[in-house]
């Protein structure tokens, strides 16, 4: 079996009001299909405690299974703080399969300039919850010469802002994007990828910058789920807290996440899921006993 976690920053189930929601756009029938799926639970970010969901906290939660609000008292945005950071080292639903002599990737390319100002752990500054927990897993960071062979997709999905910053690589469509993710996908028994443009977009309450990075995640997903054998794998699309789709206001929101499982076993995980908690443990019994099916 192969898990595919898409991870989407600052998406949740809003008003169907394409005034100020512009995930409710007519031409995004692939995502509406996704949040309209039986399969589609509306989980719980909040984690009972007061305050606007953020990211840290809330990547964190979903990749180590731990509420991570409650553990530091506050939700906390931007980046892992020190206790975050100790959590995810210890706890990451990536380490955790490895350990289980599972094969696990992180699909999101990254610069060396990147990852040379990050390298090591306990100095990291500005790392996101993904990048703490590939690098607790151990696991290789995919460079710019794998999304060269098509073998990782750059945060922003097309290569665009890449080449804004003078790098010489091709400009990709989100179709042929989401055709890789579903190649490496049969590759591994876990693969996550992040998507965090949404968020960015969603603070900025620009309704055509909403539109365009909503747009990319649309024909990404759209050319994933064309290509990817659902008989074998299941894919987990979920959010760590509302942003996008209510862009009235500039901050997050309290809204329900949207978390879709679609694919082998989505039926017998989606009853079990009620809170961005619950994701890891429910990965991790899923993929239980899998360590012999893929030639590793």
């Amino acid at each position: 079996m192969h898990i595919l976690l898409f991870f989407v920053d600052g998406l949740g189930l809003g008003k169907n009001d394409p005034k100020i929601n512009p995930i409710k756009n007519l031409d995004f029938q692939c995502l509406n299909s996704l949040l309209e799926d039986k399969f589609c639970i509306p989980t719980d970010a909040q984690l009972d405690v007061e305050g606007l969901p953020q990211s840290a906290t809330g990547q964190t939660a979903i990749l180590t299974g731990i509420n991570a609000a409650k553990a530091v008292g506050r939700h906390i945005n931007g980046f892992p703080t020190k206790t975050l950071k100790k959590l995810i080292k210890e706890h990451s639903i990536l380490k955790r399969l490895k350990d289980k002599e599972l094969k696990v990737t992180n699909a999101n390319m990254y610069t060396k300039e990147y990852l040379a100002r990050i390298w090591e752990y306990d100095n990291k500054i500005n790392a996101s919850a993904t990048t703490l927990a590939t690098s607790a897993a151990q696991i290789p960071f995919r460079l710019l010469e794998d999304m060269l062979k098509e073998k990782a997709v750059y945060q922003d999905i097309t290569n665009e802002l890449l080449i804004k910053r003078g790098f010489d690589v091709p400009l990709r469509t989100p179709h042929q994007a989401g055709k890789i993710l579903a190649k490496l996908s049969a590759e591994y028994h876990f693969v996550l990828f992040e998507y965090f443009q949404t968020d960015l977009a969603g603070h900025s309450q620009d309704k055509n910058w909403c539109i365009s990075v909503l747009r990319n995640l649309n024909d990404m997903l759209e050319g994933l789920m064309t290509n990817i054998d659902f008989k074998d794998s299941l894919l987990i699309f979920t959010s760590d807290h509302g942003n996008i789709e209510d862009i009235s206001v500039s901050t997050h929101t309290n809204n329900k996440v949207p978390t879709v499982f679609k694919g082998r076993n989505a039926d017998r995980i989606a009853i079990k899921i009620r809170s961005i908690t619950d994701l890891a443990s429910g990965i991790e019994v899923l993929l239980s006993g899998e360590s012999d099916k893929i030639d590793i």
